[in-house]
């Protein structure tokens, strides 16, 4: 169902960047080495170590060009295409304390991804995954939607050296998504593109990366403002152990806005600095920490400018771990500085834990829980708790259909009257693989 899915605002993510991230399957104004993107929790991205060489070329284009994945084989180009109808009821469609309304959504959706092999190495890869939220009741709520992960890359292998470019899309809504964004709706394009490349030299590995992010209202009865953002980032790695690898990071990002109002959505520089650690336990157990100082500064030349810049530290401890057949998780803890609903800057600690349980045949199961609390930077009085937490069970019902029945529970709380809302999402959802 894709309201219980990870969708990613502008000014609900982190201003950072992991070392060594894949495919950037999100809009991302981080700064590295800082968290992953949150939402409703915290979004959950893999961290590529090392995809550089040639084994590593030649295991991705494997998997990759894999025949059973793959609809559709015209010459060398391999095509998957899919569709999907989830039926959702919404107790709190626009995430308010006060006069609340509820809704049923229909939301189809069409999914495809074509693989173009260039040479046994190099491949370009496009994705696209949309539907339509259609509004029972509020038939004004009702627009179009395309998930994280839609876009254009293009993958080359150098020697030692891979290079990511790309260009990745979002349309994205739901406003109990954004913390701090109450009694809200809107929906928001966003586009990132850039390039992406690091290097594996035996027990040293670096890294760096360039984006360039557009944001565009498309409407709600809270827009949010349109802006855009350039972000460079760099690391480097040392490989001590063949499990234990220990580096640097800095990056920096620079936050323009497109007109609007400078003391609730000001222009804004931030830079960081820290460093990293992986350590593979074993074959079932990951650990990895990202630490260090980073510094928003909002631009105070307007006379209704927030001032004053904001250091802090930031962490993340990402833990993944089978713990046996029946039973595997993903943990991960930290703090960071954010930007809230309308640039407004705050800090915020967090923790999630997503288990994935094997105890029922023929059925996968997930329950998320997790826990966010966050200040902001400016009004120390304007704060938030939220709570969250939810299953998923999905089942293989034949051969090309697949079926999951979900729920998610969400409660935020706020010190400022009306500023409190619990949100229950029930949905059914059915994808067709063609």
């Amino acid at each position: 169902m894709r309201g219980a899915k990870t969708l990613i605002f502008l000014n609900s993510i982190p201003i950072r960047r992991r070392p060594w991230r894949g495919l950037p399957l999100t809009l991302t104004i981080g700064v590295a080495g800082l968290w992953l993107a949150t939402s409703a929790g915290m979004a959950q991205e893999a961290v590529r170590l090392s995809l550089a060489g040639e084994a590593a070329a030649q295991a991705n284009s494997q998997a990759a060009a894999t025949i059973g994945y793959y609809n559709l084989l015209l010459g060398r180009v391999a095509s998957r295409f899919g569709a999907g109808l989830a039926l959702q009821y919404n107790d709190n469609i626009l995430s308010q304390g006060q006069n609340v309304e509820s809704d049923f959504i229909f939301q189809p959706g069409l999914s495809t991804q074509v693989h173009v092999p260039l040479t046994q190495q190099n491949s370009v890869d496009v994705s696209l995954n949309a539907g339509y939220s259609a509004y029972v009741e509020h038939p004004a709520q009702n627009r179009v939607f395309v998930n994280p992960g839609s876009g254009l890359a293009f993958n080359l292998y150098v020697g030692d050296c891979v290079i990511n470019l790309h260009d990745h899309f979002s349309v994205t809504e739901n406003s109990y998504q954004n913390p701090g964004a109450r009694g809200t709706s809107y929906s928001q394009f966003q586009n990132s593109a850039g390039l992406n490349a690091s290097a594996d030299l035996n027990e040293l590995i670096v890294g760096g990366d360039y984006e360039h992010a557009n944001y565009l209202s498309l409407g709600g009865n809270a827009p949010q403002p349109d802006g855009q953002s350039e972000n460079l980032s760099a690391n480097a790695g040392l490989r001590l152990r063949p499990e234990f690898t220990v580096g640097v990071e800095s990056g920096g990002t620079l936050i323009r806005y497109n007109g609007g109002n400078t003391a609730t959505s000001p222009n804004a520089t931030q830079w960081s600095v820290g460093g990293f650690t992986r350590l593979l336990v074993s074959q079932y157990l990951n650990v990895k920490l990202d630490a260090g100082y980073t510094v928003y500064q909002p631009d105070t030349s307007g006379t209704n400018s927030i001032a004053g810049s904001s250091p802090a530290y930031y962490f993340d401890l990402s833990v993944s771990h089978q713990v046996n057949r029946w039973l595997g998780y993903t943990l991960s803890a930290g703090r960071s500085t954010d930007l809230g609903f309308y640039g407004q800057p705050y800090s915020r600690y967090y923790v999630r834990w997503s288990p994935n349980w094997n105890v029922l045949h023929h059925f996968s199961l997930t329950t998320p829980v997790w826990w966010q609390k966050g200040t902001q930077t400016y009004n120390q009085g304007n704060a938030f708790d939220q709570y969250g937490a939810g299953f998923t069970l999905g089942r293989q019902l034949t051969a090309k259909l697949n079926g999951s029945l979900s729920y998610q529970f969400v409660q935020e709380t706020s010190p400022q009257a009306g500023n409190s809302y619990v949100n229950n999402i029930v949905g059914l959802n059915f994808t067709y693989q063609f």
